[in-house]
C-alpha cells in the first residue's frame, strides 16, 4: 500500500513537473510571438512617424510624428534586448498589410496625407493597445509584463492624442 502511495504521488509529481514545462513553453511561445507583433508594431509607426514629421503640412501632423519616433524607437529598444536575452529573432521588415499602408502614405501629401496619416494612426494604436492588453492577460514572465504595464499609458496617450489629430484635420 505504501508504494503504491509512493508511485501515486511521484507520478502526480512528475506529472505536474510537465504542466510546469509545457506553461514555460507556451509562456515563451507567447512572449516571442508579443516581441515580433510589437517590434513590427513599433517599425511601422517609427516609418509612418517619419514621414509625418517631412511631409505634414500641419505643425500638429509634425509633431505628433516627431512624438511616435521618439517614444516607439524607445520601446523598440527595450522590446530589442529583452527578446535578445532570450534568445528571441525579430523580423526586420513589415507585414505586407502595413508596406500597403507605408507605399500608400509615400504617395501622398499635403492634407490628403495628413489625413491619412491621422486616420493609420487612429487604427495603429487600437491594434496595439488590443495587442498589449491580450499580451498583459496571457504572458507570465515579470520582466515583460513590467515592460508592457509602462508601454500601455503610452499608447492609450498616442491614441488619444491621433482622435484627435483625426478630428482636427477631418475638420480642414
Amino acid at each position: 500500500m505504501l508504494v503504491w502511495a509512493l508511485l501515486v504521488s511521484s507520478t502526480a509529481f512528475v506529472s505536474c513537473d510537465d504542466d510546469d514545462e509545457d506553461a514555460t513553453d507556451q509562456d515563451r511561445t507567447r512572449v516571442a510571438t508579443f516581441f515580433q507583433n510589437a517590434a513590427q508594431s513599433d517599425m511601422f509607426e517609427i516609418t509612418t512617424g517619419n514621414m509625418a514629421k517631412v511631409k505634414g503640412s500641419t505643425a500638429e501632423v509634425r509633431d505628433f510624428g516627431t512624438m511616435l519616433v521618439t517614444d516607439h524607437t524607445m520601446t523598440s529598444q527595450q522590446i530589442m534586448t529583452m527578446a535578445a536575452e532570450r534568445n528571441i529573432t525579430l523580423s526586420t521588415t513589415a507585414p505586407a498589410d502595413k508596406m500597403a499602408i507605408i507605399n500608400r502614405l509615400t504617395g501622398e501629401s499635403g492634407l490628403t496625407f495628413d489625413k491619412d496619416f491621422a486616420a493609420v494612426q487612429v487604427l495603429a494604436h487600437q491594434e496595439a493597445i488590443a495587442l498589449y492588453e491580450a499580451a498583459d492577460r496571457e504572458i507570465m514572465d515579470t520582466e515583460v509584463q513590467t515592460f508592457i504595464d509602462a508601454t500601455l499609458p503610452k499608447l492609450r496617450t498616442h491614441l488619444q492624442r491621433a482622435q484627435t489629430l483625426k478630428t482636427a484635420v477631418d475638420k480642414m
